[in-house]
């Protein structure tokens, strides 16, 4: 997207974000399937460290089934209505209403973050990367989910897609450079998991 939107403007888009209802109703299945990624994802972590942060964690499905699983399970995102519906959905877990700069400055440290459908959104990659990368710890894994723009199912007339809905998704990654960013920000990419959808799925592991 040519310009980029201000962080001002990417901030009201997403207060009181148009998707939360969707999120709502399909709560129970998103907690069945957050539980089952993340008992893949256990196996590459360090079982004796157990804090978790969900980046853009919408009403904290996700968050809930890291708390279920025995994880510190913590919870951020800029719409601070689905923040405050997170809390009185799921008391046991922590959510705040907060950037990845805002909880760097808290020196919290993670071993494993999600990260799904969120980096699209974001102005600048790079930024985004070292931001996740200082609130890891060495050797902690991140967990990416984003469209993935190399996939065979992508129509030549890259416009038409229906992934390319500017101003929310305005940035978009194939394996190849989704591999080339992560590496530029010190980490190893462990596995792209398969998907039939036009999906990007990376497990990688901060060196």
């Amino acid at each position: 997207m040519n310009p980029m939107p201000v962080a001002s403007k990417i901030e009201g888009i997403y207060h009181e974000y148009h998707q939360t209802s969707n999120y709502l109703r399909k709560l129970k299945k998103k907690l069945f399937t957050s539980k089952y990624k993340l008992k893949k994802l256990r196996k590459y972590t360090n079982p004796q460290q157990n804090n978790f942060l969900d980046v853009g964690c919408s009403i904290g499905a996700t968050v809930e089934a890291a708390h279920r699983l025995g994880y510190n399970a913590t919870g951020i995102d800029l719409d601070d209505s689905v923040i405050k519906q997170a809390k009185q959905l799921f008391p046991g877990c922590h959510f705040d209403t907060l950037t990845l700069d805002d909880l760097q400055a808290k020196n919290l440290k993670f071993n494993l973050i999600y990260c799904a459908e969120v980096i699209e959104h974001v102005p600048d990659p790079h930024e985004f990367l070292e931001s996740i990368s200082a609130v890891l710890s060495k050797g902690a894994v991140l967990y990416i989910t984003t469209p993935d723009a190399g996939h065979r199912k992508v129509p030549k007339d890259f416009l038409s897609w229906r992934q390319v809905t500017p101003p929310e998704h305005i940035v978009f990654f194939s394996k190849k450079t989704m591999s080339r960013l992560l590496t530029k920000h010190g980490f190893e990419v462990i596995k792209f998991k398969w998907s039939h959808r036009a999906n990007l799925r990376v497990i990688c592991r901060k060196k």
